[in-house]
């Protein structure tokens, strides 16, 4: 029937109404169709699963001297973290306006004299420092993870809907190593440590709650009002100009709070684990 009325439409050019009174029983079969299984997987999704719950950990900082063996091992790039610098950049100037941040810095204007910090703020070059287009420096490591305890297990059951089941809670801290350098009093070098410990949590059975943290936005977020603060103080009046880099390194001898922690891994002889026994990041087995 719907074909010949289609033929219809196509030798008789005014004869629209034909096929839309043909085609509207077959659209409104599939939407009756369509329409239980929709609200069937809306159902199964909201009965199973997981419901993530993400918060802001805390953040603190700390300020340390930095040393020339740690300045010296401290290697600047103006290409790596660039997301992580921009934004920490914006945050400063929304702390403060007065502070201007420069986070493209022509690289002959910074690493005419090398690539480590303890070369950029060599007081022997002074007079180039003056020069350029910055009164202070800003070098920021990336975010480093580090997990303290995960107690319990939770997982999902691999077919459809998803099913959670267990108890699992993931205790960690997340450190964040930057340099803070006056570049006409290259002397000292303010070393910034801001770190941010959070719990993570997932009790489910069948449905559940997970925590999710977001301590990236607390670190930046501390850093930033930590360096418009002091900016501001210095400056109370006039324009700031803040040259902001990435860094890699700056941990003191016996700490590794600015790298991440190495990669554990199993005995190459015993690869497996025998019951109430651990594997340590050593290697070395503990009761």
């Amino acid at each position: 029937m719907c074909e010949h009325a289609v033929q219809q439409v196509k030798q008789a050019p005014g004869s629209e109404g034909t096929a839309a009174r043909c085609t509207r029983p077959a659209n409104v079969q599939r939407r009756w169709l369509s329409a239980p299984l929709a609200a069937l997987l809306v159902l199964f999704m909201g009965m199973s699963g997981c419901v993530p719950v993400p918060y802001r950990p805390a953040a603190t900082l700390t300020h340390t001297p930095v040393g020339g063996d740690t300045a010296a091992s401290i290697e600047v790039s103006p290409g790596t973290a660039r997301a992580m610098v921009e934004s920490l950049g914006a945050s400063i100037h929304e702390a403060e306006p007065r502070i201007f941040v420069e986070t493209h810095p022509l690289a002959e204007t910074v690493f005419s004299h090398g690539t480590t910090l303890a070369q950029i703020l060599e007081p022997a070059h002074a007079a180039d420092m003056a020069a350029r287009a910055a009164d202070y420096l800003l070098t920021v490591g990336p975010t480093v993870h580090h997990q303290l305890h995960d107690t319990g297990a939770a997982a999902p059951f691999l077919f459809f809907p998803v099913i959670w089941v267990g108890y699992e809670k993931i205790q960690s801290v997340d450190t964040l190593c930057a340099s803070f350098a006056d570049l006409h009093e290259p002397h000292s070098v303010d070393g910034i440590l801001v770190s941010s410990p959070y719990t993570e949590v997932i009790a489910a059975m069948v449905y559940g709650v997970g925590t999710i943290a977001m301590p990236e936005v607390s670190m930046r977020q501390v850093l930033a009002a930590d360096v418009a603060h002091r900016l501001a103080a210095a400056h109370p009046t006039g324009e700031i100009r803040l040259t902001i880099l990435a860094q890699e390194g700056g941990d003191e001898p016996g700490h590794d709070v600015c790298r991440p922690e190495p990669l554990k891994k199993p005995l190459a002889a015993d690869t497996g684990v025998r019951g109430g026994d651990t594997l340590t990041g050593t290697g070395v087995r503990s009761p």
